[in-house]
């Protein structure tokens, strides 16, 4: 399937797959895209029959890649996805985010609580991801956690490293807070028990009365392509009861798009 573009001030290549009930949109990591991140670790294919909503996030894949840190806000990130929303008619959506992508859904979630039914915030914890890597040396910084997905992300085909770069200061710039956090939005903490980056996801889950899933063996690199995240994230998603007046969620469309993230 081919990527269609969100045309705006930052272009988002995005991809609507058709199906049935609340739409699931999906939100890649650091450094990751929608196709390494969700397709090729088969993710597609263990939500398939629900509408699927996946986009390339700015600075990343196809989609425009600006170098100025200050459009890397995660307001300005996640206000992306509500325009990704808006465009295929999803008035309302489960979501689905890994790393960046969890904190980003944590944000919409708080932000726009009527438009996330359910969310799963994968890889995810309270500490923060950017703050352990020296930001003046990210393509030597491999020792750390995120100095190691920056080198990872950097060397991807297509990789713009200057947007990398400037998208790893914006979201420094706003260190992630656990309060407030997100009211009447159900939410699932899934990962690795080897994941140093979503270190304290039990205790961010406690504070938030959400549900905790453990990943045995895994990292924060190889969890999201385990099959008891997707099983922990496909039954979490299909707990909660569907809105009558829902239908479809208006996701449709073509396109398509595994797992290098943070």
């Amino acid at each position: 399937m081919t990527p269609s573009v969100l045309p705006g001030e930052v272009p988002l290549a995005y991809t609507a797959v058709p199906g049935a009930g609340t739409p699931v949109l999906l939100v890649h990591g650091f450094g990751s895209d929608f196709e390494l991140n969700w397709e090729r670790t088969g993710w597609v294919r263990a939500l398939a029959g629900r509408p699927l909503i996946g986009c390339d996030l700015r600075g990343h894949g196809r989609s425009g890649k600006p170098h100025d840190p200050a459009a890397y806000t995660p307001e300005a990130m996640a206000g992306d996805l509500v325009r990704l929303l808006d465009a295929v008619g999803a008035e309302r959506a489960d979501v689905v985010g890994y790393s960046m992508g969890a904190r980003l859904a944590w944000e919409l979630a708080l932000a726009h609580p009527g438009r996330v039914r359910r969310a799963v915030l994968g890889g995810f914890g309270p500490a923060d991801a950017f703050a352990g890597a020296d930001l003046d040396r990210l393509g030597a910084d491999a020792n750390s956690p995120f100095g190691r997905v920056f080198r990872a992300g950097a060397a991807l085909p297509g990789a713009d490293t200057a947007a990398l770069e400037a998208c790893a200061r914006g979201q420094a710039a706003h260190p992630f807070r656990p309060d407030p956090a997100p009211r009447g939005v159900p939410l699932l903490f899934a990962a690795g028990d080897r994941d140093d980056l979503a270190a304290g996801a039990p205790v961010l889950a406690a504070r938030t009365g959400g549900t905790l899933a453990r990943v045995p063996g895994r990292d924060h690199r190889t969890a999201v392509a385990a099959q008891a995240m997707k099983r922990a994230a496909a039954q979490f998603l299909a707990a909660g009861p569907e809105p009558a007046d829902e239908g479809t969620g208006g996701a449709t469309g073509a396109g398509e798009g595994a797992a290098r993230t943070a």
